[in-house]
């Protein structure tokens, strides 16, 4: 399945403000949709009118004045009475090179998967067959381990034997005291 990259554009925020810094908020705009244009498109005809329709400017000197500014930014070029743009080619066939990187990476990764699961499958089924025909051992139920009795400890001996001790003291004491 090969998707097609001209649906989005990556647009790296600080190279553009840089670029944009002293245009205005129409130019930025229009620039943008020429950009774009360019992205899903191609080379774009150097006509003002086609300019113009693209970026939706209304007179023809803001078109030259956006292209000339463009121009001097580097964002695009004229070749053979064609727009084109490097800056945007470049990002491009870098987004290609990403899309096809991820893409064969994930075909990798289902593979692995896939190729792993059926390894995994044969493996407990195999496991399963030895677990039937082996002999089953003969272990008391839970009923039967939870109706025995706990072991007993050392601690609730000496426990008991503490507190008998604290009984004499007590009373030891309460002899020893003088009531009124």
């Amino acid at each position: 399945m090969h998707k097609d990259i001209s649906i989005w554009m990556p647009l790296y925020i600080g190279d553009l403000q840089a670029k944009f810094a002293r245009m205005t908020a129409e130019q930025i705009g229009a620039a943008l949709l020429l950009m774009m244009d360019f992205w899903k498109n191609g080379a774009i005809p150097h006509d003002l009118a086609t300019v113009c329709s693209i970026t939706k400017l209304s007179q023809h000197t803001k078109a030259k004045t956006l292209l000339n500014t463009l121009l001097a930014l580097e964002l695009f070029e004229i070749e053979s009475e064609e727009i084109h743009s490097n800056f945007l080619t470049s990002l491009k066939s870098q987004a290609l090179q990403n899309q096809q990187m991820k893409s064969d990476k994930a075909k990798n990764a289902a593979q692995a998967r896939w190729g792993k699961s059926a390894s995994n499958a044969q493996a407990s089924a195999k496991q399963r067959k030895v677990n039937a025909q082996a002999t089953p051992e003969k272990s008391p139920s839970i009923t039967q381990v939870m109706l025995e009795p706990c072991p007993s400890s050392s601690s609730s001996s000496s426990s008991s034997s503490s507190s008998s001790n604290f009984e004499e003291k007590n009373e030891d004491f309460l002899e020893n005291s003088k009531w009124i």
